[in-house]
């Protein structure tokens, strides 16, 4: 049972993509299995119309059926929908990479912005080129950790550059270690011109889905 959290996790935040879902919450029992799923939604769809598309959403991603009854919808006019559009807007975002190497060491700067804040992570080691990757990845992370409660911490498990299709994908392999236990979180981002780059996206890739749970702002 110690997965359950993030598995409600993962089901809120796939349910609140579905079109005018502001806010989700899912109830279980003792064995895991789902008792409601109460969801906050504006007025622009028919609340059957939000009511099957959950149902649909966690079929597909999840191999969930889910009685229809269990799903209650309630309503408010589409002005208060604002809440879902500042989660976006928080969603840290790539300002710049900086590299700096000295006698075989290498420093590493990325900055962020969330909101209107600028949010920075320095990290240092050797500058080897698979390290110089993985550096980028936890600057990266500790640009995020003044934004989250101090239960969770991200730990670097891998990184890589693969071609895929002939395009080549950066990879990230992070792990999310809270009380409750961990979870492996896994994010990508295409390498268009700079490799560096696409490293910190495929860690924002990982960690977004998870950070608004885990934000204490």
């Amino acid at each position: 049972m110690s997965e359950m959290p993030y598995l409600i996790q993962e089901w809120e935040q796939a349910i609140k993509q579905i079109k005018s879902v502001i806010a989700a919450r899912v109830n279980v029992n003792s064995q895991g299995e789902i008792e409601e799923v109460h969801i906050l939604a504006g007025s622009g769809r028919a609340p059957k119309q939000i009511v099957r598309d959950v149902e649909s959403i966690l079929v597909a991603r999840f191999n969930l059926q889910i009685d229809h009854k269990k799903i209650s919808v309630a309503q408010v006019d589409d002005e208060e929908e604002g809440s879902s559009a500042l989660v976006e807007s928080t969603r840290p975002k790539l300002v710049g990479v900086t590299l700096r190497t000295v006698n075989g060491m290498a420093e590493i700067k990325v900055e962020l912005l969330t909101g209107d804040k600028l949010i920075e992570g320095l990290a240092q080691g050797p500058s080897s080129s698979h390290n110089k990757l993985r550096l980028f990845v936890e600057a990266t992370l500790k640009a995020l950790a003044p934004l989250t409660l101090d239960d969770f911490i991200f730990a670097t498990e891998d990184v890589g550059i693969t071609q895929l299709a002939k395009q080549q994908i950066a990879l990230v392999s992070i792990t999310l270690i809270a009380s409750a236990g961990e979870q492996s979180l896994v994010g990508c981002a295409l390498v268009k011109n700079d490799d560096r780059e696409a490293v910190v996206k495929a860690t924002l890739d990982a960690v977004n889905r998870k950070l608004p749970f885990l934000r204490h702002d």
